[in-house]
């Protein structure tokens, strides 16, 4: 390979690899799209003015992922609450003050892991009356 055919290749593979990383780059940076997904509680406890429980996550029929959160009480009208997302791509994190006595809640998005790194936003959490499933909607800014 002549010193010029040499040079060639390394600039056109420099500028690919360049194409590549800045792909990957706009990927890690794009704003999530909002996640739409059913909860099904599976493991509760109570103890002492704390709350906390896991759910399923699905959407559609196809189990995305798990949530947990810890809520403990603030007044005997509010609990503060705290907990995270685990999904195939990462993880996001959540807390807010949001009333006990509500089957439906706004929680901030405060963070996350893997393709929801940095993420913010909100979680709307409509439960049923049983308080066992819920419709969590997830927008991110």
């Amino acid at each position: 390979m002549t010193v010029r055919t040499r040079s060639v290749v390394i600039s056109v593979t420099t500028a690919l690899l360049a194409g590549v990383a800045s792909a990957f780059s706009a990927v890690a940076w794009a704003t999530p799209p909002t996640l739409r997904l059913s909860a099904i509680v599976y493991d509760t406890h109570t103890s002492m003015g704390s709350f906390s429980s896991k759910e399923k996550l699905y959407q559609g029929t196809t189990k995305v992922g798990e949530d947990r959160s810890r809520c403990t009480e603030t007044s005997k009208t509010a609990v503060h609450c705290v907990g995270s997302y685990t999904l195939k791509h990462g993880t996001i994190q959540f807390s807010g003050t949001i009333s006990n006595a509500s089957d439906t809640n706004r929680l901030a998005i405060t963070g996350g892991t893997g393709t929801y790194k940095g993420v913010r936003g909100t979680v709307l959490t409509e439960y049923n009356k049983a308080g066992t499933k819920a419709k969590e909607t997830l927008t991110f800014k």
